[in-house]
């Protein structure tokens, strides 16, 4: 919510098959900037406009406990502007 615009949403979506089940979450804000998007989940990364007084570990702690359960998680900007991640978890 802290990145989306000014009254902006933020929505969530989710599909699965017999591999993973895919949980979708999303915004209608400016989304990353591109240099920022290779390290997002780099421990201790702080973004080129972060707010706030974050150290930057809660995105790798994320990936982190996402890889544990056998399932990843990857962000992307939307073509239409906003920031996407997407979560899987696989079945097996």
């Amino acid at each position: 919510m802290e990145h989306s615009k000014p009254g902006g949403v933020v929505h969530c979506g989710y599909s699965g098959n017999p591999l993973y089940v895919e949980i979708q979450v999303w915004d209608d804000g400016a989304g990353f900037d591109t240099e920022d998007l290779p390290h997002l989940f780099d421990r201790f990364y702080r973004g080129r406009c972060a707010v706030g007084d974050g150290i930057g570990i809660g995105l790798a702690l994320a990936r982190s406990i996402f890889e544990l359960q056998n399932g990843t998680i990857a962000a992307c900007n939307l073509q239409n502007g906003g920031a996407c991640f997407e979560i899987r978890m696989y079945s097996h």
